[in-house]
């Protein structure tokens, strides 16, 4: 086996555990932050118009029925569970928004770091090294380019030699 094929295969083997999706954390984190923030803004500015109409709402059922305490009860009743399924839904978005943050920034930030590796490789002299990006990764054209330039500084350096 050739020592190109063992770097392949060494890159091959180096797929990503979970431990190292969060390659830039700090990015990462204040992406997904921002995210967060925007999306729960705009949840609170359409939360405040739904919540001051039915305020409204409420204020007119009770003034047309003179029943104040039975009507209030009642909408207590049917309010406190849509608390909980509101707590309960942005428990569950602001997980999902972590996990895809982590997971795209992921896509984003990989490749650099395998970039940054071949220009090492390629400084050191190992022009056989190539870049290998999992399916989905951004910038693969940028990869094909630098695999070319390798694949070109490696043609020179061996015609240089001969």
């Amino acid at each position: 086996m050739s020592q190109a094929d063992g770097d392949k295969k060494a890159q091959v083997k180096a797929s990503r555990s979970f431990k190292n999706y969060a390659l830039q954390p700090l990015l990462q984190i204040k992406l997904g932050l921002y995210s967060i923030l925007l999306s729960l803004g705009f949840a609170l500015v359409v939360s405040g118009i739904l919540y001051i109409n039915l305020a409204k709402f409420s204020d007119i059922i009770l003034q047309l029925t003179g029943v104040e305490d039975e009507v209030k009860d009642l909408l207590n009743q049917y309010i406190a569970p849509a608390k909980i399924q509101v707590l309960a839904t942005i428990v569950i978005y602001v997980a999902i928004n972590i996990v895809v943050t982590i997971l795209y920034t992921h896509k984003l930030i990989g490749p650099t770091i395998a970039f940054r590796r071949h220009v090492r490789m390629i400084a050191d002299g190992k022009l056989q090294y190539r870049t290998v990006l999992r399916k989905g990764d951004a910038f693969e054209e940028l990869a094909d380019d630098l695999n070319k330039l390798s694949t070109f500084l490696e043609q020179k350096s061996k015609s240089g030699q001969g």
